[in-house]
């Protein structure tokens, strides 16, 4: 029987397909490993994440490889496998510059790997808690605003990301903002998914495996990460909400206007037919409001220079 390594990830130094050096380990899930590699040719950092199932398989002793920790696993890994390769396939025909670029997918040690570029910076409910006065209406048209055009992409290819949440928007430190990990994509027109959910940000259909699923379900989910910018946490799981809402409103908030308060309370509909339909009034929301701020500031600049105009004295 093979040992049990607890620490699961691949050494520092550790080479992969002859070309990317292990630097570190970025994240560890129960799905994947995530390392930061090194093109040996090119000196380019990279990204490379590493399918490693824990509930179903172990490194061996060699530190290396990979197995089931039973053979009556192997059926299951496989499948779990073929996921894994769909994720690569789907970011392959992406090209957007708000989405993490693809750039190779290969199986080596019993297992896959899927090799990304590296941005630097910091994921979004990192940056909130770091930068919490930052939040502002500004903030979500700049930021996010990509993350909804790069939605709006992926949706006319067909596909669903269907984990759109804080810890899978990137805030890079060159001002990109890029959408990461598209293990739960799917396209949508399929009858059948599996179940993935991720509490405070799934809508309701994502807990049924034949629901009709859509562009709709990722504003769902877009609408509770604008809702934890702005309140500091998720919105109450959805389950929680199906007979009595108790969702917490959105009130008395300074970082963003009445107006885009009320799209995102509609984008958290429970009922996929009384959701927010289009990706266009988060945008239409933030613009209005921009415009209003800009409006506001120059009107209030023109009474400011009024009342400092000296009167004038009649002669």
């Amino acid at each position: 029987m093979n040992k049990i390594i607890v620490n699961p990830a691949l050494a520092r130094n550790h080479t992969l397909a002859n070309t990317y050096q292990i630097r570190r380990t970025l994240s560890v899930s129960e799905l994947s490993i995530v390392y930061v590699a090194r093109h040996i040719e090119q000196g380019t950092l990279h990204v490379v994440k590493e399918f490693f199932p824990s509930a179903v398989v172990q490194r061996k002793r060699d530190r290396r490889n990979i197995d089931c920790h039973e053979p009556g696993l192997g059926s299951k890994y496989r499948e779990m496998l073929e996921t894994f390769r769909s994720e690569a396939e789907i970011l392959s025909q992406i090209d957007h510059q708000g989405i993490v670029r693809y750039v190779q997918y290969f199986e080596e040690n019993g297992t896959a790997y899927l090799v990304t570029e590296y941005c630097k910076g910091m994921t979004l409910d990192q940056f909130i808690e770091e930068h919490p006065t930052e939040i502002t209406n500004d903030f979500l048209l700049e930021r996010l605003g990509l993350v909804i055009r790069a939605l709006e992409y992926i949706h006319s290819l067909g596909y669903i990301h269907r984990d759109i949440r804080p810890s899978n928007i990137l805030i890079g430190e060159d001002g990109q903002t890029k959408l990461l990990d598209f293990g739960s994509a799917v396209r949508y027109q399929e009858k059948t998914h599996t179940i993935l959910t991720t509490a405070g940000y799934s809508p309701i259909e994502f807990y049924s495996g034949r629901s009709v699923q859509g562009p709709v379900s990722d504003i769902y989910s877009l609408a509770a990460t604008m809702y934890f910018c702005c309140q500091g946490k998720a919105p109450i799981d959805v389950p929680k909400r199906l007979f009595h809402d108790t969702l917490e409103p959105l009130r008395d908030m300074t970082k963003v206007s009445p107006i885009l308060t009320r799209v995102i309370h509609w984008g958290l509909a429970v009922s996929a037919d009384k959701r927010c339909a289009s990706l266009k009034w988060f945008k239409v929301a933030m613009r209005a409001e921009r415009l209003w701020e800009r409006k506001f500031i120059l009107m209030n600049g023109k009474k400011k220079l009024a009342n400092h105009q000296k009167p004038t004295i009649k002669k």
